[in-house]
């Protein structure tokens, strides 16, 4: 490998974030596990609790993801019940998505076992580092 690849500082800084993410993401998933809800569909049913109801492809820009892949979760969790399909009343190409009152419950049950994860996740970092590492994430993103 060239000394240009090996000591280049922004890969270094790219396979960091890549391997921390992948490393937190599989750690915070399998501490998940028992509550039976995948990470999308957390983060839908709280954009849905957070937000009210919204278009569907509304959610897949908030979450960064595809519209194929809201399907796909919204799918998943209207088989559970906890989220349902809404027709608009102003324009009938546009569907929304809502949360039953089973999913209200529902979220309202997991986010404090789903914070207490993130915090076990990131219990290595104080707040100030949280917060420096936020701005500089953040920063990558503009």
């Amino acid at each position: 490998m060239s000394e240009h690849v090996e000591n280049n500082l922004s890969l270094e800084l790219w396979r960091e974030l890549t391997n921390t993410f992948e490393l937190i993401d599989k750690s915070h998933s399998k501490r998940m596990a028992h509550l039976n809800l995948t990470t999308p569909q957390f983060s839908v049913l709280n954009t849905l609790y957070t937000n009210g109801s919204m278009p569907l492809n509304s959610i897949s820009k908030k979450l960064n993801v595809t519209g194929a892949n809201i399907t796909c979760v919204m799918d998943n969790l209207q088989k559970r019940n906890f989220a349902e399909r809404i027709p608009s009343s102003h324009d009938r190409r546009i569907i929304n998505a809502g949360l039953t009152k089973e999913g209200k419950n529902m979220i309202k049950k997991l986010t404090p076992l789903y914070l207490k994860s993130i915090d076990e996740e990131t219990k290595n970092l104080n707040d100030d580092e949280k917060k420096t590492l936020v701005e500089l994430l953040s920063k990558l993103k503009n």
